[in-house]
């Protein structure tokens, strides 16, 4: 008899851990495919119109793409006062747009309403478009980006750093 309760009470604690394993994987599983989804999510998002537009244009396949980092900024900065806050800049350039290219990044540039940058200047004259974006924190320049698009090319200049505006302000006079 009291074999017989073993095995009884055997065969339950065995069907129950067999539950328990199936719940404990389940359970990882979830915790596996909400990370997953989570980290897609991030990756999605973390892209601003700004991003995607130089991503873009870098992929077209004659574009000019210069990235001048903080090391070879600083060497230019004795020379260069204006560059002082600036921490890096990417230039991307790329001409004889195709009409389907030109399309594209007209409709990316009329889209790009990104919560992040304001706009300064915005023009758009019969086929030609051009826009100045500031991103600021903290009343400093944290971004500027110039965009300038014509049927058979397109430019953007990213100047990333932390930024004086009223040197930028000393910059525009002096230049006038």
């Amino acid at each position: 008899m009291k074999a017989e309760r073993k095995r009884v009470a055997y065969g339950k604690n065995n069907k129950q851990k067999k539950l328990l394993e199936k719940i404990q994987h389940m359970k990882t599983k979830s915790l596996l495919i909400a990370i997953t989804l989570l980290g897609y999510s991030s990756v999605l998002f973390a892209d601003n119109c700004i991003d995607n537009l130089s991503k873009s244009i870098a992929r077209i396949p004659e574009a000019q793409n210069i990235n001048i980092n903080s090391f070879a900024l600083n060497l230019l900065k004795p020379f260069s006062p204006e560059l002082k806050g600036v921490k890096a800049m990417e230039i991307l350039n790329a001409d004889q747009l195709s009409e389907q290219d030109y399309k594209k990044f007209k409709n990316l540039i009329t889209r790009c309403n990104s919560g992040e940058y304001e706009t300064m200047v915005s023009t758009n004259e019969d086929d030609e478009m051009a826009r100045i974006l500031l991103k600021t924190k903290k009343d400093r320049i944290r971004e500027m980006v110039i965009i300038s698009l014509e049927p058979s090319e397109i430019s953007l200049i990213r100047i990333k750093g932390n930024i004086d505006p009223k040197q930028m302000e000393e910059l525009v006079n002096d230049k006038k």
